[in-house]
């Protein structure tokens, strides 16, 4: 009896302990205040948004999985942007794409968007694929050229689905002639970051592992400084800055900066300058970030 009553005592201990740390970091978490709201009801289920390198005031945007093969421009505070007497507007359509589960967007710097039909909830896909289109113009376009298709894998899963879900994937950016992807787990609380080495259109591309940084929760978005030098991190409770320091060989081993949010299923963040993140979420809100806020991880 006394045994087992000890180690009642010692587990109501260390769920107690357990509980309070629980409680502790959801009061430090910060409320992140509505800047704007993206209007278009078109946009009823927005996951990824990257700010345009061609136009003034124009964020690309686009709807997550079940939608069709469309992106959206809209302003700092969230209203549509369109072209003036087209009737019946309904987004910027990509010919000869599809929708299977788009989760991220990012930009190159000749023009070019990229989009990530990676979403893998299931982790049974065998399709993941990211599309290469040429940048429109918001105010005069409503179809949108596809320059290249390519279907990637992860070398390392063998099974369809495996015994731990951690091939999904909703974050992805460009910088120095380079993809780079970050996974979305679901076994556990870490993210792997990859890179994109090749561009073949005719077979698959291997993405190749660069490391795994434990951010506490599921990564659904990321982007990066014109510099190349940082980049943001969004997860649903949380929102990280990686700076790739000298003696590091990619942003997870570098410096990390992290700020414990309070949110409802954000999706996209992207830098609106290298001071201030844009952070929106599947219910149409938009967040204004400064990236002071958030603090050295040690």
């Amino acid at each position: 009896m006394v045994p087992d009553l000890f180690v009642l005592m010692i587990s109501f201990l260390f769920l107690s302990c357990a509980g309070d740390t629980a409680g502790q970091q959801d009061k430090n978490r910060v409320s992140l205040l509505e800047y704007g709201r993206v209007t278009a009801k078109m946009l009823d289920e927005s996951s990824g948004i990257i700010k345009s390198r061609l136009h003034q005031n124009t964020f690309w945007i686009h709807n997550d999985s079940g939608d069709e093969a469309r992106i959206f421009a809209v302003t700092r505070t969230g209203d549509l942007i369109s072209p003036a007497g087209v009737q019946n507007y309904r987004g910027i359509y990509v010919p000869g794409a599809q929708n299977v589960d788009w989760e991220d967007i990012a930009s190159d710097d000749a023009g070019h968007l990229f989009l990530e039909d990676m979403g893998n909830n299931a982790n049974k896909r065998k399709d993941l694929t990211i599309y290469k289109i040429k940048e429109p113009d918001p105010v005069k376009d409503t179809t949108a050229t596809l320059v290249e298709k390519y279907v990637v894998y992860f070398p390392d899963q063998t099974e369809f689905p495996p015994k731990k879900d951690n091939f999904d994937t909703e974050a992805m950016f460009w910088t120095g002639g380079k993809l780079y992807i970050l996974t979305k787990h679901r076994a556990d609380t870490f993210t792997r970051l990859f890179r994109l080495d090749s561009l073949k259109t005719d077979r698959p591309n291997g993405l190749t592992y660069l490391g795994t940084y434990n951010t506490g929760e599921k990564v659904t978005a990321a982007d990066v400084t014109a510099d190349g030098k940082q980049i943001a991190v969004l997860t649903y409770k949380s929102v990280w800055l990686f700076t790739q320091t000298q003696s590091s060989s990619h942003w997870l081993d570098g410096e990390a900066r992290m700020l414990p949010i309070s949110a409802i299923q954000d999706e996209g963040v992207c830098f609106d300058t290298p001071d201030t993140l844009v952070i929106t979420n599947e219910q149409r809100s938009i967040y204004r970030l400064p990236v002071a806020d958030l603090k050295p991880v040690q």
